[in-house]
């Protein structure tokens, strides 16, 4: 278990490093296996978590995934997601 833990944190430190392109700041969070991404909120973030097959990134309670093998791709994907978050005001989809 320890083995896959430490691959799913270096998939989202890789994503994060990703989401720097985009000037969106964010943070793996050891201690739960996920990438904390900032919006335009003070205090609300976008969780994004390794899926349990560890094929998938997954956010917005696993109703948006994208694969772990395209970590540019995912990064477009929670760019355009923020947007939508700060265009509705901060709340979900």
């Amino acid at each position: 278990m320890e083995t896959s833990m430490s691959v799913e944190l270096e998939l989202l430190a890789e994503l994060r490093g990703a989401l720097t392109e985009y000037e969106i700041s964010s943070e793996v969070h050891e201690d739960v296996a996920a990438l904390a991404v900032s919006t335009d909120t003070p205090g609300v973030y976008l969780w994004v978590f390794v899926s349990f097959s560890g094929r998938f990134f997954s956010w917005n309670r696993g109703n948006h995934q994208h694969p772990v093998n395209d970590i540019p791709g995912t990064a477009r994907r929670l760019k355009t997601h923020i947007e939508g978050f700060h265009l509705l005001g901060g709340a979900e989809q």
